[in-house]
């Protein structure tokens, strides 16, 4: 069920204990060989995939958010929201979500790591709409999963990105212009090592990756891309299938204080 296509007494019988799904994607230059919209085409995608092998009757996918920061791409051809924006947006659009009655509130995530969704789950609960949010990114859920499909990480308009695009919407790649694009996003010039490292956040510099091409682009194809497709989407089916399976625990929606001893 989508809510775009439902009726409103569908979606608000799907509140009662269904999950509301809301996709995140982007507008970001994505190489010279896909387009500009590929985080949410993707996005997209690994959703429809994921709800078609979840108990779809009682989700609901709210349209995706096309918005996002795209600052670091900009200098290509990217148009975004502040990260303040976007965190607003989230917010808003979250807390109509609950004000439907969903206790079960999926944002997934088709845009790197961006932490707004968290942070708009901080606020939508310092308002007091408490619920069990979940913020999510299948990239990262099927992370082992796709490395060992093509061997080697999750780079930008990359191996990954394009095999996907190769099998979700393979009218919108022009393989004859897909680069073999620098090994990650640093680039070889790049002079602190340790900024690379896990636990580490540093913004690089699009001027590493000049096409916005990270790793092997024209290695990609289409049967990868289904493999890859199959893999996300099942970390977030069965993501959303254990979610339909039982109750929101109290503790998610009543506040808590502890009572003093004695």
């Amino acid at each position: 069920m989508e809510a775009r296509t439902s009726d409103w007494q569908a979606i608000r019988r799907a509140a009662t204990d269904g999950v509301a799904v809301l996709p995140m994607g982007s507008l970001e230059a994505h190489g010279p060989h896909l387009p500009c919209g590929t985080d949410s085409i993707l996005v997209e995608a690994i959703v429809a995939r994921a709800i078609a092998d979840a108990d779809g009757r009682r989700v609901v996918v709210f349209p995706t958010v096309d918005y996002s920061v795209v600052e670091w791409a900009r200098p290509l051809a990217s148009a975004g929201v502040s990260p303040a924006r976007l965190v607003g947006v989230l917010v808003d659009v979250a807390g109509d979500i609950h004000r439907l009655g969903f206790r079960k509130i999926v944002f997934v995530n088709g845009h790197a790591n961006l932490p707004a969704a968290q942070l708009a789950v901080w606020q939508l609960r310092q308002e007091g709409l408490a619920a069990l949010y979940v913020d999510c990114c299948p990239y990262l859920m099927a992370a082992d999963a796709a490395g060992a499909l093509v061997g080697e990480p999750l780079g930008h308009a990359g191996l990954i990105e394009t095999a996907l695009m190769l099998a979700a919407a393979p009218d919108r790649v022009d393989m004859s212009r897909a680069p073999a694009g620098p090994a990650d996003l640093w680039g070889a010039d790049f002079p602190f090592a340790t900024l690379r490292r896990p636990g580490v956040f540093c913004v690089p510099s699009i001027a590493a990756l000049p096409d916005g091409v990270e790793g092997g682009a024209a290695r990609a194809d289409a049967a990868v891309g289904e493999k890859l497709l199959a893999a996300y989407a099942g970390a977030l089916a069965e993501m959303l299938n254990d979610l339909l399976a039982g109750d929101v625990p109290p503790g998610f929606l009543e506040t808590f204080r502890k009572d003093i001893d004695g």
